[in-house]
């Protein structure tokens, strides 16, 4: 399920920090009481009080406490996933999380969706967080997903899984008197005991892996606020985003250009028309992409002679003696020798089909 549009992203972050803190404290004492009731209990700790009416009470007075603690844990939690999810749609506006709101609060409690929504949750938040942003229209879908995620996700599954299979060999063996059923009681019994210490263990670590996770994913909105709030460029909604290059073979082309020049291989896709969209871009480049075409004709390849004997197109660095030699090495054909001018440092080079490049590090850049 996608969210089809975003909230209005607010003008500026909104302080998180004090909704983490709270929320990782309670977190912290509800893994701690969960383990250590585990702990007492596989350990056959009773109530010392002979009297059984106070032992009663102690102990629902303990539950009582135990279950408001972990109530007030998850109302903590989600509240703190509200203030951030609405500072990430501040920090990458135009971006649609995968879950509406409310997905916030149910999400967590209704059967079957409770298995994967709240993890695709934190996974957009965490995405949306980045200092800088994401690029509107971005599909949250294809981005890949954190490892401590699906750590914290995996581990809380699992030791609910546990404690549930802890209590059904428990009471399997339990209700298994008969002399002939004693070996499978003692079976049941024991392995009902070592579900139960996973179960501890797997709650412990999926308490600190969401306590990890606030604390990462505070930190990236908060070093976005000392920094002055989002990027405002992230609101723009326009931008040069493709430039369709002519080139003779997609194969030979990609090899080239990521081979040779060290561009990334965005998208290679086989189209239903028989044909093939394919994208690169250089490293380090947020927006602007070429978009490579196989030409029909040898002559169609061949665009440098529309560009009015400049080179068409440019290849920033910030580092150009860097690049300069290493393209170089790789093969590359340089028709000059690098030259300086108002506007940087820049030498033109020639692509498998005599297209002309420059290669240009801007007066701006440091290191020219």
């Amino acid at each position: 399920m996608t969210s089809s549009t975003s909230p209005t992203p607010v003008r500026s972050l909104r302080p998180i920090r004090p909704f983490a803190m709270v929320a990782v404290a309670l977190i912290a004492a509800v893994t701690v009481a969960s383990a250590v009731g585990s702990v007492l209990h596989l350990g056959g700790w009773s109530w010392p009080d002979t009297d059984g009416w106070v032992a009663l009470n102690s102990a629902a007075r303990l539950l009582l406490l135990y279950t408001a603690v972990h109530l007030l844990a998850g109302i903590a939690f989600v509240c703190w996933l509200f203030r951030a999810r609405s500072n990430a749609y501040a920090i990458s506006p135009g971006v649609a999380h995968s879950y509406a709101a409310p997905f916030l609060v149910l999400g967590w409690f209704v059967p079957i969706v409770n298995l994967f929504v709240p993890k695709g949750i934190v996974d957009d938040v965490w995405a949306t967080s980045r200092p800088g942003g994401l690029r509107p229209g971005t599909n949250l879908l294809q981005m890949r997903r954190p490892g401590l995620v699906w750590a914290w996700w995996l581990t809380w599954i699992g030791a609910g899984c546990a404690d549930t299979l802890a209590a059904v060999l428990t009471a399997v063996g339990t209700e298994m008197d008969a002399e002939e059923e004693e070996r499978a009681a003692e079976l049941a019994s024991g392995l009902g005991a070592a579900a139960a210490v996973a179960g501890v263990l797997l709650a412990l670590a999926a308490g600190l892996l969401a306590i990890r996770i606030v604390l990462v994913i505070t930190r990236l909105q908060e070093a976005v606020r000392a920094a002055g709030g989002p990027a405002p460029s992230r609101h723009r909604t326009s931008y040069l985003g493709l430039v369709s290059l002519v080139v003779r073979d997609h194969d030979e082309a990609v090899g080239f250009y990521t081979g040779v020049l060290g561009f990334e291989l965005l998208e290679d896709t086989d189209l239903e028309d028989g044909g093939r969209r394919v994208v690169v871009r250089p490293p380090g480049a947020e927006e602007a992409a070429l978009l490579l075409e196989r030409a029909a004709t040898p002559e169609e390849a061949r665009a440098g002679d529309r560009t009015g004997g400049g080179p068409g197109l440019f290849l920033y660095t910030d580092d150009f003696p860097r690049d300069y030699e290493r393209m170089r090495s790789a093969g590359v054909v340089f028709e000059e020798t690098p030259r300086r001018e108002p506007y940087g440092a820049v030498a033109v080079f020639h692509d498998l089909y005599g297209n002309r490049w420059g290669l240009l590090q801007p007066s701006s850049a440091e290191g020219v």
